[in-house]
């Protein structure tokens, strides 16, 4: 497993690219390296949660499901990445389109389900099993079984329903004066569900602080994280933010149609 978080450099040597290249020479504007099991917002990927699982830090069912947004395009793979599957079931607009599932698990067996209906019942080995089916929106459901037969632990990816929003969540309630919050922002249906296919242009305003970087963990793209104005990635992006002295820091992210904005208090020294 190399590495553990990505980073900007050796640009494209651990990615999955539909878009042609070799690892190790990607093509520009590759930026990022693609390596990282945690990707440059700071989120896990199914390679990480798969080693939680080897590990026994995760005791149920982790689903990944490889990017169903490219119908009949084959990736160029790399070494350093055993897979590019992302934990989501929610891809709009691509009904139909093949998706290769994977389940990792500490257990004897697995079934999967796709809105009640089984896609069959596997034997794990290396704590893995692959599924394949065709796409279309609603909960799909992995069961762990012991040698047994009995259920040992479920878990289940739900697609989003309805319009999408965007949310913005900073990892802090509060902050000190001059401390730097990060500021998550995504895509997702009224009930928090991630949108993994429906990406758009975002804006980010700030007040009562100072906005230092805005990107997504997108690897190949030539926008900047230095402007306010990035595309997310995957349904994901996140802004950087310095704290003013007093007051409060006001976060406001727009698509030019929807505005979402966040209050976070400074707290006094």
């Amino acid at each position: 497993m190399w590495a553990a978080w990505d980073y900007l450099g050796e640009a494209g040597i651990g990615a999955w690219s539909y878009s042609g290249g070799m690892p190790f020479n990607r093509p520009y504007p590759w930026l990022l390296s693609g390596a990282g099991v945690v990707d440059i917002l700071g989120v896990p990927d199914v390679s990480c949660r798969y080693a939680a699982v080897v590990w026994g830090l995760c005791r149920k069912p982790v689903i990944g499901v490889r990017p169903v947004n490219h119908p009949g395009v084959r990736p160029s793979k790399s070494v350093w990445r055993a897979t590019n599957a992302v934990e989501s079931w929610s891809w709009q607009g691509c009904e139909g389109n093949k998706a290769q599932i994977e389940v990792y698990a500490r257990a004897h067996s697995i079934q999967l389900l796709l809105n009640g209906k089984s896609l069959g019942k596997k034997r794990l080995k290396d704590y893995k099993a692959m599924f394949n089916t065709r796409y279309q929106p609603g909960t799909l459901t992995a069961i762990a079984y012991d040698e047994r037969g009995e259920e040992l632990s479920r878990s289940e990816l739900r697609s989003a329903t309805g319009p999408v929003c965007i949310t913005v969540k900073p990892e802090k309630q509060s902050v000190r004066p001059g401390e730097i919050v990060y500021v998550p922002v995504s895509l997702t249906d009224a009930d928090g569900v991630l949108e993994t296919n429906a990406d758009r242009v975002l804006t980010v305003q700030v007040r009562g602080g100072e906005l230092l970087a805005f990107g997504s963990a997108n690897p190949c793209t030539e926008e900047r994280y230095d402007t306010g104005r990035f595309t997310t990635y995957q349904g994901r992006a996140l802004a950087v933010v310095r704290a003013g002295k007093r007051g409060n820091v006001l976060v406001s992210v727009s698509d030019g149609k929807q505005n979402a904005t966040e209050e976070i208090p400074i707290a006094e020294k």
